[in-house]
């Protein structure tokens, strides 16, 4: 029997899980890390963390489950965007690695992007503007503050590049993981000399790109020594987190959609050409498969507004319950509120909203509140309000020129069958949701196997190992939720300006 090992190293957290050939979890270790905040609006993490808590998944997942470490044929590998790690010439790290939540380059994003022919120049090279988040950000302020470590920075690596390289000795990335450089041409496939150039960053410290399905080393004796795993074993370049957990919800073909109700809500496009948003009101990043690109759609605050709703008026202390059984407990309480909530709209920007906004002055707000108002109507107009605000990006994303048929749901809000149907009435196409809750490792899986001559068809492994659970369809919506979504969209538009009032 084959073994496939997949790794997903995320934000707070890493994900090592075992699959048989046949996309059968056998069994998964996960451990936690902390996110440094050395002052306010920094976020940074030591990347020994990460590779430690992999070497304790290994060696767990080798005394839980002997026979089938043994025979791991190929390792996949995804991992959160961006945050990078700074190598001097010894391959030593250099300093913590700059997170993809830390805010520390607003000023510099705003300098570029603050001259309308450089901004143009950004988004001609990489379809994308400048933002806080991307990696180009990061590296250009370490040269400008920290030139002690600038000077003695021979390599930089994107997180899950940085695992690859302590298992393999080798330095690589893929087409997925340079979207979020801005160093990248999304729509040619290769690295931009002009955004180097621009951002004064020498080419030679950011390792060769290519597809996510191709081996770029093997485990060395070094690496199996410290982890337990067999020396010798195939490592595949991998992809970002997002893609890898899209592939394994099934997301192969244009038009086909991921979406995702977990602290963010994002929605996930796939497309056989880049979809130029020159507005810049969405992301136009590429895929983990060679020739598709992805537009992203993110809400700041999604199923953390339900959470918030939890922890404001229902803490653990007063109910002596547990969060699952809270929502378990919400979802009852809103069967008799009907659609619509009595007049009652929320708008879910409790921290700022990105797309299609970018609008980190806006808040939420409840309207509507009338005597009739009960707290089942606030929790059914929450889930609204946020199946309000991914109805927005999917027709933003549809203004692009392509027309979404096919949703595929993840993520922990879409447990609720409420909510799964709240959502399907409001978006108004059928929504699948999938089995399993682990998609992005077993995206990394299907790659890997692919690269290894496992798989020969994508299309078949998907149909094969991709397991969909239930599926909602509305196609005539409600006619309550067609009166309410323009409400909805007018209400953030009149109170934009009034949001910026309130923040100075």
């Amino acid at each position: 029997m084959n073994v496939l090992l997949g790794i997903d190293l995320g934000t707070t957290s890493l994900k090592v899980s075992l699959y048989s050939e046949t996309g059968l979890r056998i069994g998964s270790q996960s451990r936690e890390y902390p996110i440094q905040v050395p002052q306010p609006g920094f976020a940074e993490q030591d990347p020994l963390d990460w590779w430690n808590a992999f070497i304790n998944c290994c060696q767990q997942l080798k005394a839980d489950y002997p026979e089938a470490f043994e025979q791991i044929a190929g390792i996949g590998i995804c991992g959160q965007m961006h945050s990078q790690v700074y190598l001097d010439q010894h391959d030593q790290i250099l300093r913590p690695a700059i997170s993809w939540m830390d805010q520390r380059t607003a000023s510099i994003a705003e300098r570029y992007n603050r001259d309308a022919s450089i901004k143009d120049l950004i988004f001609e090279n990489t379809s994308n503007t400048a933002s806080t988040t991307y990696s180009a950000m990061h590296i250009r302020w370490v040269k400008e503050n920290q030139p002690e470590i600038w000077e003695k920075t021979e390599s930089i690596l994107i997180a899950k590049d940085y695992l690859k390289f302590r298992l393999t000795g080798q330095k690589a990335t893929d087409y997925s993981e340079a979207s979020g450089t801005l160093l990248f041409d999304n729509q040619r496939e290769k690295w931009s000399q002009e955004m180097f150039d621009l951002f004064e960053i020498p080419s030679q410290l950011i390792p060769e790109v290519s597809a996510s399905d191709v081996i770029i080393g093997t485990v060395s004796a070094e690496a199996a020594k410290i982890t337990g795993l067999r020396a010798g074993i195939p490592v595949a370049n991998g992809s970002t987190d997002n893609s890898a957990s899209a592939f394994g919800a099934g997301m192969i073909s244009s038009s086909q959609v991921t979406l995702i109700i977990g602290t963010a809500g994002v929605i996930t496009v796939c497309s056989d050409k880049p979809l130029i948003d020159h507005l810049d009101r969405t992301l136009c990043w590429h895929y983990c498969l060679p020739k598709h690109w992805v537009t992203l759609g993110i809400m700041q605050t999604a199923g953390e507004s339900l959470q918030w709703f939890k922890n404001s008026f229902d803490p653990p202390d007063e109910t002596g319950t547990e969060s699952g059984d809270i929502f378990n407990r919400y979802n009852e309480s809103i069967r008799n509120v009907p659609d619509g909530s009595d007049g009652l709209i929320f708008l879910p920007y409790l921290n700022g909203e990105r797309t299609p906004y970018w609008d980190s002055n806006a808040r939420g707000v409840f309207f509507g509140i009338n005597l009739k108002t009960e707290k089942s109507h606030f929790i059914k107009a929450i889930m609204e309000g946020v199946s309000f605000g991914l109805r927005n990006n999917i027709e933003t994303v549809e203004s692009l020129g392509i027309q979404i048929q096919d949703v595929r749901a993840v993520g922990g809000g879409l447990k609720s069958q409420v909510w799964l149907d709240i959502l399907g009435k409001i978006i108004r196409k059928p929504i699948t949701t999938i089995s399993g809750h682990d998609t992005a490792n077993l995206g990394n899986i299907i790659l890997c196997g692919k690269a290894i001559g496992l798989y020969t068809s994508y299309a078949e492994t998907i149909q094969q190992l991709v397991k969909t659970d239930r599926t909602v369809a509305y196609p005539d919506g409600s006619e309550i939720y067609e009166k309410q979504y323009p409400l909805f969209l007018e209400l953030y538009q009149d109170l934009k300006p009034t949001f910026k009032k309130a923040a100075g």
